[in-house]
Order: structure tokens, then sequence, then C-alpha cells
């Protein structure tokens, strides 16, 4: 990773289960950002709370309305973004959180599995700290919340990246890299350090092994606009899973 400088941070829910890992990801943070620029960081909402909101949903209405159900689910990576930006600036890292409207990400109108069209990031200033972006939603051309589909704020953290011109986007989940096989239940399971877009492609068709951490249209998007990823876990940072463009052929 020496060669990539600037990046935009992607933290999984998992990785945000409660208050103490969020104030472990924000040490993590600060320590972080003294040998990278930290363009931006994308969150997903904290641990199971995207499940709980569409329970609570479903128990208040037998069929909620899409549009309602949206701006309710919005509301978990909004939590995570203040709560990480409250941490960040305890401890000494100026920072700012966001919300799809104040950071202009703009959608179509189908609810519950929108894609984005832009972001204009007109209220964005760096003067602020690190912007704290809550991922996984965006909004319409009427200002309604909508929301990108499950695992969502992958396809947030890659768009963001590309806007602000970062070297590569991290992430980081519970399960670190990409392996051949789930390593929790096959201990000789092989992590991959380098895959190309089309390889990683191939391996959530396939639904082979690991692939499944990271959402098919992040990948798709992560190769129409050429952006480096590298995927890893918080415990061990820097041993994880580069994902380009062309890698050698020993690498998968």
């Amino acid at each position: 990773m020496i060669e990539y400088k600037s990046v935009v941070l992607k933290f999984g829910g998992s990785v945000l289960s409660d208050e103490n890992a969020i104030c472990r990801v924000a040490d993590f943070v600060k320590t972080l950002s003294q040998e990278y620029e930290v363009k931006a960081i994308v969150v997903s909402a904290m641990g199971k709370t995207t499940n709980q909101l569409d329970g609570l949903a479903h128990r208040t209405a037998r069929n909620p309305n899409k549009r309602e159900l949206d701006a309710l689910l919005a509301t978990g990576e909004m939590q995570s973004a203040a709560l990480l930006s409250m941490r960040l600036n305890d401890i000494g890292v100026p920072a700012y959180s966001y919300n799809a409207q104040q950071f202009g990400i703009l959608t179509n109108d189908k609810f519950g599995n929108a894609t984005i069209k832009r972001i204009e990031m007109t209220y964005v200033s760096p003067l602020n700290g690190i912007p704290i972006v809550a991922g996984f939603q965006g909004i319409d051309k009427y200002e309604n919340y909508t929301t990108l589909g499950r695992e969502g704020s992958d396809i947030s953290a890659v768009f963001i990246a590309t806007v602000m011109v970062a070297d590569f986007c991290w992430f980081f989940k519970d399960g670190g890299g990409i392996y051949d096989k789930n390593p929790n239940e096959n201990p000789d399971a092989h992590l991959f350090s380098e895959l190309s877009y089309t390889k990683m492609l191939d391996i959530l068709r396939s639904n082979k092994g690991k692939g499944q951490v990271l959402h098919k249209r992040s990948i798709e998007y992560a190769k129409k606009f050429g952006k480096k990823l590298f995927v890893s876990g918080i415990d061990d940072p820097f041993v994880g899973t580069i994902i380009k463009a062309r890698v050698h052929g020993k690498f998968h």
C-alpha cells in the first residue's frame, strides 16, 4: 500500500458493532491519518441496526411504504457517522458527519435499490475536518431518502473515492480479505493478495469463498472508474486483498 497515499476508508457494520468498537475505529483512524491522507470515511449502520429497523417497520405495518421504509433505514448510517465524528473530535481529530443530502449523493427514485447518478459535494468543506459520510443512502430529485440495497455502503464508498480522486478505497470488514474458501470453516483457506476486477466478479457470481463481503455493484463501478480497492480487517489491517484492473496470474 506504500505507493498509494490518499484514501477513502469504509467501515462495515460488523466493525462498528457498538460504542467500544467505534472508539477503537476512531483510534485506528487517528493513527492511520499520520501516514495517509484520509479524504473521507464512509460508514455502515452499527451491527444489526438495519435488520432491527427493518423488523420494527414490518411489526408496525404489514406492508411498509417503500419511501417511508427507506427514510427509516437511512437513519442507521446517520447514527454511525455522528458517533464516529463525535469520538474523532474528542480525541483531537477534526471530523464532520454528513448524510446523503448534505453530501449531495443524488440517485434515481427506485426505493430500496437506488442507483447513484452523481455526487455534488456542494456543502462539503475540508475546513470542517474529515468528512464522515453515511453510506447506503442517497436522495432523489424530490429530496426523498433512498437506499442502495443491502451492503450498499460499499457502492457509496467507491463513488466517493472516485469523486474525491483518492488513490484507493480501503474496506474494513470483520472477515478480512478475500479467500478462496470460508476461512472460518476451512483452515487451509487461501487469502488472495491480489485480484482483478474480473476475477472478483467471477467469485461473486459463483458465490465461492468470502467474495460476498463486497457488494457486486461496488466492484462493477470500481472497474468502470478504474478505482483500486483494498479489503482487510482492522485487527491486521495491512494483510488483505488488493482489487485492481490487472494482476499477475500467480495471484489468482
